[in-house]
C-alpha cells in the first residue's frame, strides 16, 4: 500500500531566488498560453498529438526542464 501525503510548505525565497523563480513561471505560463493556442489554431485537441507537434519548440524556446514543457499541454 503506497501512503501519499500533500503538505503545505512556505517558502521564503532571497530575492534573487525569487527573481528566478518568477522567470519560470513566465516561461511555463508562456508555453501553456502558446500550446493552447497551438491546439486551436490547428484544431489538435489531443494530448498526444499537441506534445508530438509541440514538445521540441517549447524546450528551445523557453528552456524550460522536461517535465515542465509535458505539464505545459495538459
Amino acid at each position: 500500500m503506497i501512503i501519499q501525503r500533500t503538505i503545505k510548505l512556505r517558502l521564503r525565497p532571497t530575492p534573487e531566488q525569487a527573481s528566478i523563480l518568477t522567470q519560470a513561471i513566465q516561461a511555463y505560463t508562456d508555453s501553456f498560453n502558446q500550446v493552447s493556442a497551438y491546439g486551436w489554431t490547428h484544431k489538435v485537441f489531443n494530448g498526444i498529438e499537441l506534445h508530438e507537434a509541440t514538445y521540441r519548440t517549447q524546450r528551445e524556446l523557453f528552456a524550460l526542464p522536461s517535465q515542465l514543457a509535458i505539464s505545459a499541454r495538459m
